[in-house]
């Protein structure tokens, strides 16, 4: 039978501790060349000077779990300024205005699907989770503070995995809109039981903190390199948020893989979130290192307590998401919701075929 689970579901199943657990060991696999990964690929169909229709997909697999995982979504995206900065947005343009992605799940030994899941939940969690395997490896042990960009979808996922690598005790944030910031901060203090607190002046959020994280949808920068310390850790979820200042200033640029990820467009229309994508120079390549590399000791990570790292996407010059993310976690998910009787089952046979394809 094929399973089948919804994103309410899907949050019931796993704490953010074995999201963290299954992002550590799947960029391990990989680092020892026990994993497959294709990078993620975008493809834009314009419907206007600036929304369009993007299809993203990306897929990979971990033999020792025996599946092969295919993540895909169906979005129309809108760019536009919002409070002073041009960002990207995706529009619920589907039936109820709502959004599609899917994880699909395949054996490796006998080709068939295993499940079907919605991506919502589970992409935001693994995304943290990441960002929470990359401070583990390179920011400083004593960290504490944090200073945070952001209070959208993807914000709460990282102080959640934060808190599961470091002792945080006090977390800064901004996002352009007050009430959100507002309300953000106290629902956070409440969820994480330490002091969360909304400022005004997005300069004051990095003052005095050890890690930095940018989780937005800005296509512009949302601070300012010139603000960063000596000894600072800095996550960042997409290519947009970052100046030229905060890449050049770090001594040690973290990636997912080097593997970039790839943009097809109509010739003449190149949305923006594409622009900054480019073959990395060679002082960016001598400082970028992989993720699982470092994980392993293959690469050093952080090697003084004054350097300034960075752990990004395809702005730095690496790969965005992995397919083996939604592989690692999708086992554990679908593993979990069998043995708890979760889910619809459908005959896997339904996607069966009896005819050579």
């Amino acid at each position: 039978m094929t399973v089948i689970l919804n994103n309410r579901e899907i949050e019931s199943l796993l704490t953010m501790r074995e999201y963290v657990d299954a992002m550590e060991a799947a960029f391990t696999d990989l680092a020892h060349g026990n994993a497959v990964n294709r990078p993620r690929s975008h493809t834009y169909s314009p419907l206007s000077d600036e929304r369009y229709y993007m299809f993203k997909s990306m897929d990979g697999a971990l033999p020792r779990v025996g599946i092969h995982a295919l993540r895909l979504s169906s979005d129309i995206i809108e760019e536009r300024v919002v409070d002073g900065k041009r960002r990207r947005d995706k529009i619920p343009a589907a039936p109820g205005k709502k959004w599609l992605g899917l994880v699909q799940l395949f054996s490796i030994h006998t080709g068939e699907l295993l499940a079907i899941m919605q991506d919502g939940y589970l992409q935001k969690m693994r995304v943290g989770a990441t960002s929470g395997v990359a401070a583990k490896c390179l920011s400083r042990p004593d960290s504490k503070r944090v200073g945070m960009y952001g209070t959208g979808w993807q914000a709460d996922a990282q102080l959640m995995a934060l808190c599961q690598v470091r002792d945080i005790q006090e977390v800064k944030i901004f996002s352009p809109n007050r009430q959100n910031r507002e309300s953000f901060a106290a629902k956070m203090a409440q969820q994480l039981g330490i002091p969360v607190i909304a400022m005004d002046d997005p300069q004051a959020v990095i003052d005095g903190v050890d890690i930095v994280i940018a989780s937005t949808n800005s296509l512009q920068p949302v601070f300012e390199g010139k603000w960063l310390k000596p000894g600072m850790h800095v996550n960042s979820l997409q290519n947009g948020e970052l100046d030229a200042l905060t890449l050049a200033r770090s001594d040690v640029i973290a990636v997912r893989a080097r593997e970039q990820s790839t943009h097809w467009t109509v010739p003449g229309h190149q949305p923006a979130e594409t622009r900054k994508v480019a073959e990395p120079s060679p002082e960016m390549d001598a400082k970028m290192q992989e993720l699982g590399a470092i994980l392993t000791g293959q690469s050093a990570g952080r090697t003084s307590p004054e350097q300034i790292t960075m752990f990004g996407g395809s702005g730095s010059g690496g790969s965005s998401g992995l397919g083996i993310q939604f592989a690692a976690v999708g086992s554990l998910i679908l593993d979990k919701a069998r043995e708890l009787g979760i889910g619809r089952e459908v005959p896997t046979d339904w996607f069966l075929e009896d005819v050579h394809p």
